[in-house]
């Protein structure tokens, strides 16, 4: 390998290799940026084809066009000191910003002229430093495919719950309003608002769970874990990320709670705003998702694809021919959390008025439920809090104000289990984990899945020299650790 690229260097220009030095600095940053929403196949093979294959279809026009006129040879040097920089320009841009910066661009062309006039017979030391700077985004690439591999055996259930069998069997929705607040919380000093929707639940038959929490900070760390009825303490990692290693898979691919309803019958519908948890292309075993994962583009933000989300329950619940029982997880991303984009007061101003309107929504989709299927059960159960009261994303790990702590997991949890609910199997329900066990164990009506419940505390990252831990923010009991 070394005196193939010893011979390159000495020798003319070769298109496969420089096209390929050329696209691999921005494939191994941007997968090892993204690597848990792009780490399929797929995402792999259309890399290679566009990152990869448009350098070295470049460099192979400029060989062949070299080869054909003596006047450009000329300029061969200079004109590939400029591609070079400017193919590696192009495809940052795309990889940093998913746009192409034509400001950027254009002043990256300018200094690259220039440049060439007096720099232009060192070309081949361009792709030299392309490669070292490739090597950190390659190890992380590296590291990031090591845990992929790992087994992910956190998820395994304790007990025999996973082959329960239901003696009711209802229609279940979990709702989902990303980020919305608890009661407790709503009413503290960092919110401080009268929320009139936790009054209007109680007398819709719903019961509020009072102060109540997620288990993680985030979506796709709270969603796992709730969905696999386990904690994960952010999954088999070597270096905790909110990021964690196979989020997408356990929330819209396979999880504990799918495989125990598809046991007892229930066919399982996906109803999301956008394709945020499905950007990996998790392998579907769901039977329905409204975010269709063939319009999911493969450089995807996973704000790409927006659906109303009303509309696409109401079609499901109405117009999907499907015989048999139904669980439907449908997410909103309303209120959603504040973005730190101005001050506290003017993000938790921002944070009231999302409240408000997703509060209709919540009226809206509720009364439809009840109205068509009057014996479901509803599960409203935000994924974590609003974050109102934090300054920024960093304060979110290094905080220890408990206020500030409580107001990343406090998170709304009713429920109206229609009659179904049996006199004490929701006595210890107080975190987002514990949801579809308890659920389980009543539709089941077997206590003994209850002596099996996760515990409740809250795990959040901390900051270190040079990588975050993780380390338990509120205990079982619901006392915040400061320390």
């Amino acid at each position: 390998m070394g005196s193939f690229f010893t011979g390159y260097y000495k020798g003319n220009l070769n298109p496969l290799l420089t096209g390929f030095v050329c696209g691999f600095y921005p494939l191994v940053f941007y997968c090892s940026n993204n690597f848990w929403a792009v780490n399929s196949w797929q995402h792999l093979g259309f890399f290679l084809m566009s990152l990869i294959g448009i350098p070295v279809a470049i460099f192979a026009v400029l060989s062949l066009v070299f080869k054909m006129s003596t006047k450009i040879s000329r300029y061969k040097s200079q004109i590939l000191f400029v591609t070079i920089i400017m193919t590696v320009g192009t495809l940052m841009s795309w990889a940093m910003y998913l746009d192409f910066k034509k400001k950027m661009l254009l002043a990256l062309f300018v200094v690259s002229i220039i440049a060439a006039w007096k720099l232009h017979l060192h070309y081949k030391k361009l792709l030299v430093l392309i490669l070292i700077m490739s090597i950190i985004p390659t190890v992380n690439c590296a590291i990031k495919l090591i845990e992929q591999q790992q087994p992910q055996d956190w998820a395994n259930l304790p007990d025999s719950i996973g082959e329960a069998k239901f003696k009711k069997t209802p229609n279940i929705y979990m709702i989902q309003p990303d980020g919305y607040a608890a009661q407790d919380m709503m009413e503290s000093e960092l919110y401080h608002f009268d929320n009139p929707m936790y009054d209007w639940l109680k007398g819709e038959g719903f019961t509020v769970y009072d102060n109540f929490r997620s288990n993680y900070p985030a979506s796709l760390t709270s969603n796992s874990s709730m969905l696999s009825m386990r904690q994960h303490h952010f999954g088999k990692t070597l270096f905790p990320s909110i990021e964690m290693p196979l989020a997408r898979d356990f929330i819209a691919g396979n999880n504990n709670a799918i495989q125990i309803l598809k046991r007892n019958g229930y066919s399982n519908f996906f109803i999301v705003q956008d394709d945020y948890f499905q950007q990996s292309l998790p392998v579907q075993h769901y039977d329905y998702y409204n975010v269709n994962a063939n319009r999911i583009p493969y450089f995807s933000n996973g704000k790409n694809l927006e659906a109303v989300v009303f509309d696409d329950l109401k079609a499901a619940i109405d117009t999907v021919k499907t015989e048999g029982l139904r669980f439907f997880f449908v997410e909103k991303l309303l209120p959603h959390h504040v973005h730190f984009a101005a001050s506290k007061e003017e993000e938790r101003n921002t944070y009231i008025e999302k409240i408000k309107e997703v509060n209709n929504w919540l009226k809206n989709t509720t009364v439809h439920i009840s109205e068509n299927d009057p014996s479901a059960i509803i599960i409203i159960l935000a994924d974590h809090g609003g974050w109102v009261g934090l300054g920024s994303y960093p304060e979110m790990f290094s905080t220890r104000d408990s206020n500030q702590i409580k107001t990343i997991y406090s998170t709304l949890a009713a429920i109206k289990w229609n009659g179904n609910l049996i006199d004490g199997f929701d006595e210890e329900l107080r975190s987002n984990v514990n949801v579809f066990r308890v659920l389980f164990s009543v539709l089941s009506e077997n206590p003994e899945y209850l002596k099996y419940m996760e515990d409740n505390s809250s795990y959040n990252l901390q900051n270190g020299t040079f990588f975050k831990s993780v380390r338990a923010a509120i205990d079982d009991s619901g006392n915040v650790l400061k320390d």
